[in-house]
């Protein structure tokens, strides 16, 4: 009796192992799922009418960039100017499906570590017509054996860390120079027909193309030397800014390009004080003045005769 009472006591009690060891399983398996999540944020780029970032490049000050059926504006505390669009895309692409690499901390004893905090952190905020995205975007890491970034980030209101893939943290930690619109000159030289130099003492000059011979005033030219000239003319950007420029008088130096229907582009350089030397402007980007001292260009644009004759 006292044996088999025994034996009946063991399989309950291992009925009863069972059962909890199940649960706990279970119980594990749905706290994991609830902590780690396979996809962090999906967020329709189409949809985006505003983006503000308050990245630590400016201190947490504000920068906003608002869409525009031209392309994106963008505005801080003093100026409001374009952005540059390609520069916006690429941030709304990073945004549009972001996996989850790993779950980095589950509460706020970790923010500091992986700076999601307010201080040490990067908050961005996508807004649509009926939802809003808010986050902050903290340190980046390198995954060796994936040979891949990792940017630690968290959603506001939440205290978990995730690590995700790529290099978001650099950009949207950027100041706001970082976004703006520094396209000088951009156009497919193919389609170009004429390129009138305008320069002081009437030493200025044309270029026309008729098929696919160009010639300086009627005189013919060193094709080579022509063709480099204008492949580095067709690409080119600037970062040096000047603010609160105000034009007064003619420019020093123009150079109008020509292109069938397309409208004339106009690049100019007008005369400034000693500190910049000249300060530049593109028909193609309206809001944007450059110092020639910060980014020199005016060598490679208003060139000579002898940049195009034959030797």
């Amino acid at each position: 009796m006292f044996k088999k009472f025994n034996t009946s006591t063991l399989l309950i009690i291992l009925v009863l192992l069972g059962g909890l060891s199940l649960l706990n399983k279970f119980y594990c398996s749905k706290k994991s799922e609830n902590t780690f999540e396979s996809s962090f944020v999906q967020i329709d780029s189409n949809a985006v009418k505003q983006i503000f970032i308050y990245p630590k490049a400016e201190k947490g000050k504000e920068i906003k960039l608002t869409k525009t059926d031209k392309g994106w504006d963008l505005q801080n505390d003093k100026l409001k100017t374009t952005a540059d669009s390609a520069e916006v895309h690429r941030l709304l692409s990073m945004f549009s499906d972001v996996k989850v690499n790993s779950l980095a901390a589950e509460d706020k004893s970790g923010w500091a570590d992986f700076q999601v905090n307010d201080s040490l952190g990067s908050r961005i905020k996508f807004v649509t017509d009926n939802k809003t995205y808010e986050m902050i975007v903290g340190k980046f890491g390198f995954n060796a054996g994936a040979r891949n970034g990792i940017t630690y980030i968290r959603r506001m209101g939440e205290d978990k860390v995730y690590g995700v893939d790529g290099y978001i943290s650099f950009n949207v930690n950027r100041d706001f120079t970082g976004w703006r619109n520094k396209l000088f000159m951009s156009g497919n030289k193919d389609a170009w027909t004429s390129l009138t130099f305008s320069y002081p003492a009437d030493s200025g000059f044309t270029l026309s193309r008729q098929g696919s011979s160009w010639t300086l005033n009627g005189m013919p030219v060193d094709s080579n030397k022509t063709n480099q000239y204008l492949s580095q003319l067709a690409n080119k950007q600037s970062a040096g800014f000047v603010e609160g420029y105000s034009q007064t008088g003619a420019p020093a130096y123009s150079l109008t390009i020509g292109g069938g229907k397309d409208k004339p582009v106009i690049l100019q350089a007008f005369p400034a004080d000693s500190t910049q030397k000249f300060i530049l402007h593109s028909s193609l980007n309206p809001d944007g003045w450059f110092s020639e001292v910060k980014n020199p260009m005016m060598e490679s644009i208003f060139v000579g005769k002898g940049k195009f004759l034959k030797e």
